[in-house]
C-alpha cells in the first residue's frame, strides 16, 4: 500500500518584512484565499486510485492539476492555524519570527493557538479512520504543517518513507506499508 502526501503549490501572497501581530493575522487571512503558482509535479508514473484533498482553495487547485479523477474533499485536512503568539499593536517583528513562534507556541501548548497538539493528532487520526484502505495508491493533497505531523502518524501505522523536516510545495512524498 502506498500513500502519497503532497503539499499544495506555492501561494502568491507576499508579506512585509516587519509586521505587528494584527498585520500577521491579516496576512494569514489573505493567504487563505490567494492564488497559487502552478508548477509541474513529478508523480513518479504512479496511478493513484483515490485522492483526498483539504477543502481550502490552494489545495483543491493543486489536486486538480495532479489528479484527473473525483476529489474527496475533507475539512479534516485543513492546515493547523498559526495565530500570533502575542498581541501587540506597536511591536513589529520579522515575518519569520511570527511564523516560527506561532508554531513553537502550538508545540508548547500556548493558549494563543486555536488548536492544540492533541487536537491536531486527533484530527489526523479521525481522517485516517475514515479513508478507504482498500485502495492500493492513496494520494492526499493538503498543507505543509499538516503533512509534517501526518507523516508521524503514518509511521505509527507501519508506513515507511522519508522523514521530512522542511515540507516543500508541490513535491510528492511517498510512504509505503507492506501488507501481510
Amino acid at each position: 500500500m502506498r500513500i502519497g502526501l503532497l503539499r499544495h503549490f506555492k501561494v502568491n501572497c507576499p508579506h512585509k518584512k516587519m509586521m505587528t501581530s494584527k498585520e500577521f493575522r491579516g496576512w494569514s487571512e489573505r493567504y487563505e484565499t490567494s492564488k497559487v503558482i502552478k508548477k509541474q509535479v513529478d508523480m513518479y508514473g504512479i496511478e493513484w486510485n483515490i485522492c483526498y484533498v483539504s477543502d481550502l482553495p490552494r489545495a483543491i487547485t493543486t489536486a486538480k492539476e495532479v489528479y484527473s479523477g473525483n476529489l474527496n474533499i475533507d475539512k479534516l485536512l485543513r492546515e493547523v492555524d498559526n495565530a500570533p503568539f502575542i498581541h501587540s499593536e506597536r511591536l513589529r517583528l520579522p515575518f519569520e519570527i511570527w511564523h516560527i513562534c506561532g508554531r513553537l507556541a502550538w508545540f508548547f501548548k500556548s493558549k494563543s493557538q486555536p488548536e492544540t497538539v492533541e487536537g491536531t493528532r486527533k484530527r489526523i487520526n479521525a481522517f485516517l479512520d475514515r479513508i478507504d484502505w482498500s485502495k492500493e495508491n492513496i494520494l492526499i493533497v493538503f498543507h505543509g504543517f499538516m503533512l509534517f505531523n501526518f507523516q508521524r502518524e503514518l509511521r505509527k501505522k507501519g508506513f515507511k518513507g522519508e522523514k521530512v523536516k522542511f515540507v516543500k510545495n508541490g513535491v510528492l512524498y511517498q510512504y509505503i506499508r507492506e501488507e501481510l
